[in-house]
């Protein structure tokens, strides 16, 4: 009986040491998450001031006619993953500014916004499809407040390249329909959704643009 009741308490300090084992782990995991989270908000700025002096005429929400051909920008596709190639700059969401980075694996998104890579995508600014995927709950947070008429800017290589927002939508994240070529420079912004979903969300939510605009921008800070 003795024996019983040893074996007892020592089963019971495994399963506490168990316990305690798996609440630090959680704790770990949750505060790697809280600083990846935090880490990534730092890559967005709002500057109203800055966005309005790069982005003029941003509040004419009226149609702008699509140009059919875009410019080039080979700079773009000797750049390494992760590397900054521009800015994002979307006045409309109280001066966001965002550093637009090449790829979206995990590591190019932890620096900002990044620029797809694959499927016959292409620069922003190219003849094509551009696209840009970020995390909702970080640099695209106020992706659902943008509307049919907003401008979007992608400051790079001494230009300016400017779209105009045609349509939003919602479909699933298997929808390969999405990123595939075009015939016209157009852009899609990506993020997760719903945007308050905890976890992997099961929809994504696509902003599409065409290009309207690219400016010369070399003499501008």
């Amino acid at each position: 009986m003795q024996v019983i009741l040893v074996i007892e308490r020592r089963w019971n300090n495994i399963k506490k040491a168990i316990a305690w084992v798996i609440i630090l782990v959680g704790l770990g995991v949750l505060l790697y998450n809280l600083y990846f989270w935090y880490d990534q908000l730092q890559n967005k700025n709002h500057d109203p001031e800055r966005a309005n002096a790069l982005a003029t005429g941003w509040q004419d929400k009226s149609e702008a006619p699509s140009l059919q051909e875009g410019t080039s920008f080979p700079e773009v596709k000797s750049a390494k993953a992760g590397d900054q190639v521009g800015e994002l700059i979307i006045p409309s969401l109280d001066g966001l500014i965002v550093p637009i980075v090449k790829d979206t694996d995990e590591n190019s998104l932890s620096k900002g916004i990044g620029l797809y890579q694959g499927y016959g995508t292409v620069s922003p600014g190219e003849t094509g499809h551009t696209v840009l995927s970020g995390h909702r709950d970080t640099v695209l947070q106020q992706a659902g407040d943008l509307k049919i008429g907003d401008k979007i800017y992608v400051k790079m290589r001494g230009k300016m390249v400017v779209y105009q927002i045609r349509k939003t939508w919602i479909t699933d994240k298997d929808d390969r329909t999405v990123i595939v070529p075009d015939e016209k420079p157009i852009l899609s912004l990506t993020t997760c959704y719903p945007f308050d979903y905890v976890g992997n969300a099961p929809d994504r939510y696509i902003i599409r643009a065409e290009l309207i605009d690219i400016k010369d921008t070399s003499t501008t800070s």
